[in-house]
């Protein structure tokens, strides 16, 4: 009884934890991007290097 009364003092917490952990699952799933995209050479931006843009953003 005494863990359960403790845990109502977190509720909120884990209500947000909960919260956050669904929307990054929900994101996951359905292919959104919270966070940017990988888009290393965007819309209208030109490219003046000989490695097609790779140079600022390489990775291996």
């Amino acid at each position: 009884m005494d863990f359960l009364r403790s845990l109502l003092a977190i509720r909120y917490y884990v209500l947000v934890a909960l919260l956050a952990y669904g929307v990054f699952v929900w994101a996951g799933l359905t292919g959104t991007r919270l966070l940017g995209d990988d888009n290393e050479n965007p819309e209208g931006a030109r490219t003046s290097s000989a490695r097609g843009g790779h140079a600022r953003f390489y990775h291996k």
